[in-house]
């Protein structure tokens, strides 16, 4: 009976392990390197969109600041029976982006991205949602008021402009929380600062 050599064989079985265990962690390390370099293009995309929000935010605060005195003036020369001005508003609203981030989230980079991060930006970006919902209230009000059958000089017509100094003063309180989050953040992580 003739011997038989498994040396050859078994050499053969483990160096094709080898092989394939290789390959399966070469792609899987390339495939890391991948998504590593898509979060951080995200990252930077959204970082942009951040700021560019937050160019918008700060002209239009300007207004917005400008509206909130001159209502306070409106309102206090109307209570105190002064002479006052007509009642107009400059008011603009921003539609702010957030399409860096869809494109993150639909391209799941976002799970490559530290947990830090973002959970910043989930307060960021929720606070733009509220800013957002928040416009389109003061577009509400503003509606009512120029559609309003009451005399201007009315204690109605008081009553929404009062409303609508509500409206605009969470805008404008929704716009310095976004602000303050997004200096932070971007003070944090943003590389080119």
């Amino acid at each position: 009976m003739a011997k038989v050599n498994f040396k050859r064989p078994l050499f053969e079985f483990i160096s094709i392990v080898v092989a394939v265990v290789l390959a399966m962690a070469l792609t899987e390390w390339r495939q890391n390197q991948l998504n590593r370099k898509l979060a951080e293009k995200s990252l930077q995309n959204i970082i942009a969109e951040i700021q560019d929000n937050r160019d918008d935010l700060a002209i239009d605060s300007a207004k917005i600041v400008a509206d909130l005195r001159f209502m306070k003036a409106w309102i206090t020369d109307f209570e105190e029976k002064s002479e006052k001005n007509d009642f107009s508003l400059n008011f603009d609203y921003s539609f702010l982006n957030r399409a860096a981030l869809d494109v993150a989230i639909n391209n799941q980079s976002m799970t490559y991205i530290d947990f830090e991060i973002n959970m910043a930006l989930a307060e960021i970006y929720n606070t733009q949602e509220f800013y957002s919902q928040k416009a389109l209230d003061v577009f509400d009000a503003m509606g009512e008021l120029t559609t309003s059958t009451h005399h201007p000089e009315s204690a109605e017509f008081l009553a929404k402009v009062k409303g609508f100094n509500f409206q605009l003063g969470l805008v404008m309180g929704s716009i310095r929380a976004y602000m303050v989050e997004t200096e932070q953040f971007l003070s944090t992580y943003n590389s080119e600062n």
